[in-house]
């Protein structure tokens, strides 16, 4: 049995719960191991907009899937993306003629080391963006509101105060009309 790699690039519909996608995707990452076959890379292209609508959609979720196994783990995973109901498009290209089942596991700890590397260096470049809060700041915050609420109660006072003023004159008035 000849083991080939092959790349498939499947567009899912945009608006899925996301529980349903992941079932999906880890229908055909099942599919893709019963066959024989080993999952190299799994790559989410994101939501981008179509070249046409398709449907009613105007825009789909992207993935690829990098894998090798035998053809019959293709044409079983092709059968699957035909009955999805949410795979709007797919197509499947063969990129090498001859593997070793071997060589594509460790192209496949590399492919995962990759990634590893590429999340902790956004994870480092997010927290060198992002401002840090000092405990300074954070009590000038804290004494921000405090003085607000403290000119809020006075200009409550006031309008209180102002209300008995008027009945005081009120009084004097009636008094003097008398």
């Amino acid at each position: 049995m000849r083991i080939r790699r092959y790349e498939t690039v499947f567009i899912l519909e945009p608006d899925i719960e996301e529980s349903r996608r992941k079932e999906t995707l880890e229908r055909l990452e099942t599919i893709i191991q019963k066959g024989g076959g080993i999952l190299v890379k799994r790559d989410d292209w994101g939501i981008r907009k179509l070249a046409y609508d398709i449907g009613r959609f105007s825009k789909g979720h992207y993935f690829l899937y990098d894998f090798a196994g035998p053809s019959l783990a293709v044409s079983e995973v092709e059968r699957h993306l035909r009955m999805f109901e949410v795979v709007l498009r797919f197509l499947t290209v063969k990129k090498e003629d001859q593997v070793s089942l071997e060589a594509m596991e460790k192209v496949r700890a590399e492919e995962q080391e990759k990634e590893e590397a590429r999340r902790m260096a956004l994870q480092q470049r997010r927290e060198a963006e992002a401002p840090p809060v000092k405990v300074e700041e954070a009590a000038t915050k804290v004494d921000v509101e405090e003085e607000e609420e403290e000119e809020e109660e006075e200009q409550e006072e006031v309008k209180g105060e102002g209300d008995e003023e008027s009945t005081d004159a009120e009084e004097e008035e009636g008094e003097d009309l008398e």
